[in-house]
């Protein structure tokens, strides 16, 4: 690593160091010194970010998504950038544990804010632990027909009983679980990395744990229940990184996390993450963190469109994005190239906010001669005329737009 490739940069007070919607070439920032001001309003709409100061960083989104920069930011006072290539990031913070697991937790909350405002939760702004809550998810996902994530949640809230001594709901929930007739017994792990069938439940809604994993190999579901629907959240792939907001608080899980295919999956704690970790794993983990933070603001935008079937479209389109970026492909490979997204129908409407619908809504996209729409995933033949469904609701940047 040369003094050329990760270099120390410095604004005299009033400067301009990023102009709103220009290109970021690839370069991550650290405030090393001084204090950083954003001049236009951030995207996340639960707050106004003002400044940067002394350990704050921006950036990652934009380098690693080629998305442009959000805001305009000028130096308040004269001001000290660590400037580091993208491609450095991860050995950068592997040596540096305490700027890692900030800058993890700041990007973290971002995602949890934006994922807050995809499901439009309005949960109670407290985040204390309420475990009866455990028994009301159990009925819902009964209602769903989902026994083992019933059973799961019951035999969560049952030995937090018996843990703190308490025979509040504890009768109710075990008549319950014995109703439900369910053989599910959560995985036991016995290290550290293990290797998971479809259909094992890592956490649920509502459960109190601090753990952290890492999707090594297969896909792992992040959904929620709103409004009494399930409501998905992500699909994970490799190398990404979830449960990271055990980071930031110590509150009950916002969401439930079950594998949607054989899996491999890293269980680690907050203390243990980056030593678990390999300087790659870590470069991952931030891509992870920016490739969600950046599908989630397009997903905002795809909400706001009107008519169902672009929504449907517009998801697909930023799916094939967000797998570019993933894989490494170039435009040309793309647009040579069938893909294949897994999701079903199903979650596919609902990640679209489109949750009860009739067919006849959608039948334009059902009969699309260029999908092929099979039960756990859906094949699109060609880049191009899905683009062309798009329209003027995709910008010369490639951005979806309302």
């Amino acid at each position: 690593m040369s003094v050329e490739e990760i270099k120390v940069v410095n604004y005299s007070k009033g400067a301009a160091i990023v102009v709103q919607n220009s290109i970021n070439t690839g370069n991550f920032f650290i405030v090393r010194s001084g204090r950083v001001s954003v001049d236009s309003e951030h995207i996340v709409v639960d707050h106004e970010l003002a400044f940067y100061e002394a350990g704050d960083s921006f950036g990652l989104v934009s380098a690693l998504t080629e998305h442009r920069f959000l805001v305009t930011l000028f130096a308040d006072t004269d001001v000290e950038l660590v400037q580091i290539p993208i491609r450095l990031l991860g050995s950068y913070l592997k040596e540096r544990k305490e700027l890692a697991m900030k800058i993890l937790g700041l990007y973290s909350r971002e995602l949890r804010t934006l994922q807050k405002h995809l499901s439009k939760a309005n949960k109670p702004a407290d985040r204390d632990y309420h475990p009866e809550r455990l028994v009301l998810n159990a009925r819902t996902y009964l209602s769903w027909q989902k026994p083992n994530l019933a059973a799961y949640s019951l035999q969560t809230f049952i030995k937090w009983s018996k843990e703190n001594n308490s025979t509040e709901n504890l009768a109710e929930a075990t008549e319950l679980l014995r109703s439900i007739g369910s053989n599910y017994k959560p995985f036991v792990w016995e290290s550290m990395q293990s290797n998971l069938e479809a259909g094992e439940i890592l956490f649920v809604e509502s459960e109190k744990n601090n753990e952290i994993y890492v999707v090594l190999e297969g896909n792992v579901k992040l959904f929620s229940i709103v409004r009494g629907y399930e409501y998905v959240i992500d699909v994970l792939g490799p190398g990404e990184i979830f449960g990271e907001m055990s980071l930031i608080d110590n509150a009950p899980r916002m969401a439930s996390a079950i594998t949607e295919t054989k899996s491999k999956v890293l269980r680690v704690t907050a203390e243990n993450l980056f030593e678990s970790v390999g300087p790659s794993l870590l470069q991952k983990i931030f891509e992870s963190i920016a490739r969600r933070i950046w599908f989630s603001h397009q997903r905002l935008v795809i909400l706001r469109l009107k008519t169902p079937v672009i929504r449907l479209y517009a998801y697909l389109y930023n799916s094939i994005r967000d797998q570019d970026i993933r894989l490494g492909r170039t435009l040309d490979e793309s647009l040579a190239n069938a893909h294949t997204i897994y999701i079903q129908m199903e979650e596919l409407c609902n990640m679209c906010g489109i949750i009860k619908v009739k067919q006849d809504t959608i039948q334009e996209f059902l009969a699309d001669t260029n999908l092929v729409i099979e039960p756990s995933r859906i094949t699109i033949k060609s880049r191009k005329r899905l683009e062309e469904k798009l329209g003027h609701y995709k910008s010369k940047e490639g951005q979806i737009v309302a």
